[in-house]
This record gives C-alpha cells, structure tokens and sequence, in this order.
C-alpha cells in the first residue's frame, strides 16, 4: 500500500494525532478518522499509533494515499475521509500588514469573511502558498469579528503564537479598537454605553440578530462601547454624524445594536431602527485604526490604520462632513 509522508512542524507541537489528522482531511467524520488509525492507515514514525498519541515537531505522519487523493460528491459518499478539492477563490485582498505572527487587509465592503469565496478561504490558501514551515493542522483564521457590510481592519493569525498572542491582548484589553461609522441624529458630546446583549432568534429562520437585555447581568454579555462624534453633516435633510466609536468589548454586531438601543443608529442600518438609504452601501461603518502595545511579542507597529473606501470618501463629501482622519482618542 501506497503512503504519503509529512513532516509535522512547530505548530503542530503536542496536538492529538486525530486531531492532526481531521485538519490534513479537510473536516472528515471524526469516526473516518479514528477507524483510519486504528487500521493502521495513518502512522507516525512508520508505526501503527494511538489516536491520542501527542505529536511533537519534526514526527513524521503517513497516510495512506487513496485517503487523501480529491474525490467527486458520488466518490465521497463511499470513501473514509471524502475530501473535496479546493475552489478557485478570485477574491483580491488588500494587505495593510503582514509578518510571521499575523496578516492585517483592510476588508472590503459586503464580502462574508466565512464559507464558501469568504476572505478565511484566500488566506488560507495563501498561508499554503507562502514559503515558511508548514504546519499539518495550523490552519490560519480571523482572530476577531467584522460583519459582512462592516469594512476596515481585520486581523488573522499567521502561526499559533500569533493567534495566542492576539486573543489573549484582546482578552486583557492590550489591544484598542476603533471605527468610524455615520450615525443618524446630531450626537452632541462623547458616550459611553454600557449595555448587555443577547443573541434573539429571527421569527421562521435560523438567523440570529442581538437585542439590548436590561434585565440581563451576565458578565460575559456586557458590551462596552465610547462614541464620540467627530464632524457632522445632512443626509436628504436630516441630521447625521460621523462619529468614533472605541469598543472595549467585542459583542456581536455590538456597535450597531447599542447605536439604535441608544436612538443613534447607524444611516441605513435596517436591521437596526434605520431606514433604507439608496447608496453605494447599506450603511457605514469601518474598522479604522488599532492600537499595539510598545514592544509586542509579535512586532506589530504601535499604530495599524486602514483607509476608508471610495464609497465612503464620496458619501461625507456629499453630505458636507468635513474630516481629516484625525481622531479623538481618550
């Protein structure tokens, strides 16, 4: 029998060998794993292995080869691991930063960063097409939330001690977060809205929206956001203002729902008190600007800021909002 060998890397260090496994077969069936090892079909260092069994950096993993050659939908139906080849992904990203730990692109307007042509499947292949050690199970991913219709920054991890790195600074607040969206009404001074949110299920459908609960104490749901307003400006008559908003938690769609709870929601945000506006865009609002701490363990700059879109420029042309990307940092 036939077997093809790989070299198990930094990342993959004292990970289960099913778990190694499963990320090598694209998701299998954890049961395909496990029979495959227990038939001795996948082995470490040329020995029948447990599944349990720890690996460390430089084991070598052989698999039996027809477990990992691309199969058609009808072939998967009847295979152990039923791997599927990858879609072509024509999606360009626009990179603001990059190094070892992390990548930073400054994402684009309603493109989803999951599933199918999502963002995480053109880093993915990417990582898989760059020249450093390749891990067997590290697969690299968004290390924070930004809706589809949300632009600006967004963070994904390049190894694991990126992704460590990243998710414990935001964890302890290290990281600081600011967008800039356009809110309607004319806010007069800076906010701060400390509110908890819950996910509530949509009437007939599996989607899920968020809703301010003030009966709800849940440490974990609070969301914390600071709303200053920078510059303001008229939409078909109406007050709007660009504001900054600084979240110091990271909630579902936590800016949009504290900004219509609080009678400021963002233009056009529908799913959130505002009407439809006939723009480029739904609505407006943009992961603008991160902060690092001085001398980080993943030598991120101090300072990552990501430009607005074109739609956006010409919508506060448009409505007279004067702003020079300056902000109102506390």
């Amino acid at each position: 029998m036939d077997f093809k060998d790989f070299t198990a890397a930094t990342d993959d260090e004292n990970r289960r060998l099913d778990k190694v496994v499963r990320k090598m077969a694209g998701g299998a069936h954890i049961s395909s794993i496990y029979s495959a090892i227990r038939k001795g079909l996948v082995r470490v260092n040329d020995r029948k292995a447990d599944i349990s069994l720890k690996i460390k950096a430089g084991d070598k993993i052989s698999i039996a080869a027809f477990l990992l050659s691309p199969l058609s939908q009808a072939e998967q139906n009847k295979s152990p691991f039923g791997i599927m080849p990858k879609k072509n992904n024509s999606l360009k990203l626009d990179f603001v930063f990059e190094n070892e730990f992390i990548k930073i692109i400054n994402k684009p307007y309603d493109v989803n960063v999951h599933g199918p042509d999502g963002i995480s499947e053109v880093i993915e292949e990417i990582y898989k097409s760059e020249a450093h050690e390749k891990s067997l199970s590290f697969t690299p991913g968004p290390l924070h939330r930004l809706d589809r219709k949300t632009t600006g920054l967004l963070v994904f991890s390049n190894n694991l001690k990126g992704a460590v790195w990243f998710s414990r600074a935001i964890a302890e607040k290290r990281v600081r977060k600011f967008y800039v969206g356009i809110a309607c009404g004319k806010i007069n001074e800076s906010q701060e809205w400390s509110d908890y949110i819950v996910p509530v299920q949509l009437k007939k459908t599996n989607f899920y929206t968020m809703k301010i609960d003030q009966e709800e104490k849940n440490p974990s749901d609070l969301a914390v956001t600071v709303c200053t307003p920078l510059s303001y400006g008229k939409h078909r008559g109406k007050d709007i203002t660009l504001c900054q908003y600084e979240i110091l938690t990271g909630k579902k769609h936590q800016i949009r729902c504290q900004s219509y709870f609080h009678e400021f929601p963002l233009l056009g945000d529908t799913a959130y008190g505002a009407q439809e506006i006939k723009e480029k865009q739904g609505f407006y609002l943009h992961a603008y600007k991160l902060f690092f701490p001085k001398d980080n363990e993943i030598n991120a700059p101090e300072e990552i800021t990501a430009p607005l879109n074109e739609a956006f420029k010409k919508f506060l042309t448009q409505s007279l909002i004067n702003w020079d990307g300056s902000l109102i940092i506390k």
